[in-house]
Formats: C-alpha cells, sequence, structure tokens
C-alpha cells in the first residue's frame, strides 16, 4: 500500500507484482485509490465508512474506466455518503457464479449499466443481451457458458446477413462477461480471444431521386408509427434512436423547434433541429397516445417502438426497393442538402457532428448555432422532396441528385 497524486502516466505505469495484489491510495481524494491483481487487472476503489461499517466500492476497471471519470465518479460517491446515503446498498445483493444466467444480466443491467452508461446506451445494451443471449441461456448456470457456444451465436447472426449486430452483439456480450470478472462472478471471461464475427465496411449508399420519392410514398401508406417516423428522418436527418425516442416536452410546434437533450443523443451533445412545415404537419397529424412519448410501445408503458425490422421489410414491399438502410435516409439527406448548394458546416450542424468544422478546440469555442441556417437547408430540402414527388412521374428510376432550376439555393 502507498499513497501518491494519481496521475494517468502513474496509473498506466502501474504493473502487477505477482503473488499478492497490491492497492495505490489517491492524495488528493481520501479513500480513492486502484488496486491492481497479481494478473495485471487494475480496477479503481474507493474506502469509505457508512452506519460505521467500512465498506469498499469498486468504481470500475481501468482503462475502460479513465481516472478523470474514477475520481469524478469516487466525489459523487462521497457527496452520497455526506447525505447518509450508502452508495453501494445492493453489494450484498450481487450475483454468484450459482446464479443463472439470466439473473446475472439483470445484476449488470443495474449495478452496471444504469450508472455508468446513457440511458440510450443502457436500453440497447440491455435489448442485445435480452434477445440474443438471454432468450438461449436463460436459465444455464453463469459458469457453464462456453466460448464455443457465443461463437455459435456470433455465426448465425452473421448467417442472417446482419454482420453489423453481430458485432454489436459481441460487444455487448464481452462488457456483460468481463464485467462479471471484475466482479468476481467468474474466474475467466469466455470471450477472451473472440475476434470480431465480421468486417464491416463503412457504407455509402445515397438514395436517388426515384428511390427518395418510392420511399416517401411507401411511408405514406405505411401509416403510424413507422412510416410517420420515416418520412421524419427524412424532414430532419437526425438518427433513428432520437426520432424513435421523441418527445412531446421536447418539441416546440409554435416556435418550430425540437430540442434533443444531451442525454438522448449518441454524442452526447445537446442540439436544436429546426422543424419545417411539412415536418410540423406529420407532427400535428399524430395520435397522441402517450403524455411523453411521441411514438410509444403498443406494449409497455415508458418504452418507445421498436421492432424497425419487421416495419423495414413492409416498407420494402410497398416502396418496391431494397438494398438500403434507415440510416442511408441520413446520408441520402446530408448528400441532397450538399448538392443543392448548402455548405458544410451547416448539414454539419443538423447532423450535430463533433468532426469536422465544429471538431476539437475549433468546436469548443464555436457555439453559435447557425440555427437561422439550419431552418433554410432544411426549408430547401422539404422542398426538393415535394418538388420529387410532384414530378415523381417524370423521375427515371435511378436519376442522379440535382438542383432543381425552380428551387433558389439560401445563402448559407
Amino acid at each position: 500500500m502507498s499513497n501518491t497524486v494519481l496521475t494517468d502516466l502513474a496509473v498506466r505505469k502501474l504493473t502487477a507484482a505477482p503473488p499478492k495484489r497490491f492497492e495505490v491510495w489517491d492524495a488528493k481524494l481520501p479513500g480513492f485509490g486502484i488496486r491492481v491483481a497479481p494478473s495485471g487487472l487494475k480496477s479503481f476503489v474507493l474506502v469509505y465508512r457508512c452506519a460505521r461499517r467500512q465498506r469498499r466500492l469498486t468504481i470500475g476497471r481501468y482503462p475502460i474506466v479513465s481516472l478523470a471519470e474514477a475520481r469524478a465518479l469516487a466525489m459523487e460517491a462521497l457527496a452520497k455518503i455526506a447525505r447518509g446515503v450508502d452508495p453501494e446498498p445492493e453489494k450484498e445483493e450481487a450475483p454468484n457464479n450459482q446464479h443463472t444466467f439470466a439473473e446475472a444480466v439483470r445484476a449488470f443491467v443495474r449495478l452496471h449499466c444504469e450508472r455508468y452508461n446513457k440511458p440510450v446506451t443502457k436500453k440497447d445494451t440491455e435489448r442485445i443481451l435480452n434477445t440474443r443471449f438471454v432468450r438461449v441461456w436463460g436459465q444455464r448456470n453463469l459458469s457453464d457458458i462456453k466460448k464455443s457456444e457465443i461463437l455459435r451465436i456470433l455465426d448465425g447472426i452473421v448467417a442472417e446477413d446482419h454482420p453489423s449486430a453481430a458485432n454489436h452483439a459481441l460487444a455487448a456480450i464481452r462488457k456483460f462477461f468481463n464485467w462479471c470478472v471484475e466482479r468476481g462472478l467468474l474466474e475467466h471471461s469466455p470471450c477472451a480471444g473472440v475476434r470480431k464475427p465480421a468486417k464491416e465496411s463503412s457504407r455509402d449508399r445515397v438514395l436517388s431521386d426515384a428511390e427518395l420519392t418510392a420511399i416517401w410514398n411507401g411511408a405514406d401508406r405505411l401509416g403510424y408509427p413507422y412510416g410517420a417516423m420515416v418520412q421524419l428522418l427524412l424532414l430532419t436527418a437526425q438518427r433513428r434512436g432520437e426520432v424513435a425516442g421523441m418527445r412531446w416536452t421536447h418539441l416546440d410546434l409554435e416556435g418550430m423547434t425540437w430540442s434533443l437533450p444531451a442525454a438522448l443523443t449518441k454524442n452526447g451533445r445537446a442540439h436544436v433541429v429546426p422543424l419545417t412545415s411539412r415536418a410540423i404537419e406529420v407532427l400535428t397529424s399524430l395520435p397522441r397516445l402517450h403524455d411523453e412519448l411521441v411514438f410509444p410501445a403498443a406494449r409497455g408503458a415508458g418504452t418507445s417502438v421498436s421492432d424497425f425490422s419487421r416495419a423495414k421489410r413492409a416498407l420494402d414491399r410497398l416502396a418496391g426497393i431494397e438494398g438500403w438502410t434507415l440510416h442511408d435516409l441520413r446520408r441520402t439527406v446530408a448528400t441532397g442538402m450538399a448538392r443543392l448548394g448548402v455548405a458544410p458546416h451547416v448539414v454539419e450542424r443538423i447532423l450535430n457532428h463533433v468532426s469536422g468544422t465544429f471538431g476539437g478546440v475549433a468546436g469548443v469555442y464555436n457555439r453559435f448555432h447557425y440555427l437561422p441556417e439550419m431552418k433554410a437547408a432544411l426549408d430547401l430540402w422539404a422542398t426538393h422532396i415535394a418538388t420529387l414527388r410532384q414530378r415523381r412521374g417524370n423521375v427515371a428510376h435511378g436519376a442522379p441528385w440535382r438542383a432543381e432550376a425552380d428551387l433558389t439555393v439560401p445563402r448559407v
């Protein structure tokens, strides 16, 4: 045991000293330190007293949790302790290796995902674990799961022609089993040495004028909720999860804006999306089936719609188009606006990107939101869609993007 001011460099240089583990305590924050196991595994910990008992909280494994994140979490825990709240009340309830796989997954979601992940990440991880793994291994003993069984499931997902989904499934199950090792539920992770089951390639699919028109018309026929969601994807250029999780309280229909809080965006940055008149028409036509959610699930209070795969297959049949994804709509909108003359930094702002013009130091200091320019660009795009639909009889399938002659490109 030793005391020192923990720094990123000091933590990185710590090496194992078999056969015993050792701990290094932070001189800046009492009770906070890092434990180094004989195997070299490093975990941040916090030792504290609550209700006259000394307790130990495992904050997270390095480098999955950075020093800065661990110190911040330790300070949050100490603030709870100061209010008389034990930050680890569930510790005695943590599962042991005799519990079922399903019980361990529930504990993982409660003790890890709900604490350290954004709501959207927590929801996605829980969904993958339940649909891909719990339904197969639910009542199996946690320690009985073998690497070969993981590979069998991943290979099956690839065989379904979903390579990206297979990689996401591996990421979720690997995170889960690493947590089990960290909590002492397993000696070793069965995911150790498992490679990505598929090579992902960056997509560059941009829909043609005719395809865009067919998808819009197909969405009209598909109806609520998925048809309206697809049309809003085309009118706002936002991500599928952000549109699916849209809330009435985030919409200002009179002011024609949609305000996305940081907790609901992929990059963790709050975002304001100007709404076009056509987007307002779509929103005002929707039934209000939930006080908060715009697209609530038919079953399950407080959750948004899911099962996009089934809706996508139905839309493919209605539109007569295959070989595209919902995310291709976002790329299509960005490409289409660029070809209509919208400046790159305005397109980036609409997409809520943190790279390019808004990346690095420039992004920190460039806080101007460009809302008028974003509104003009999205209005131009909505007009373009309307023009395509009016001229759909004259648009040849597969025709390239073009700026319509009767559209005025704003100075953005």
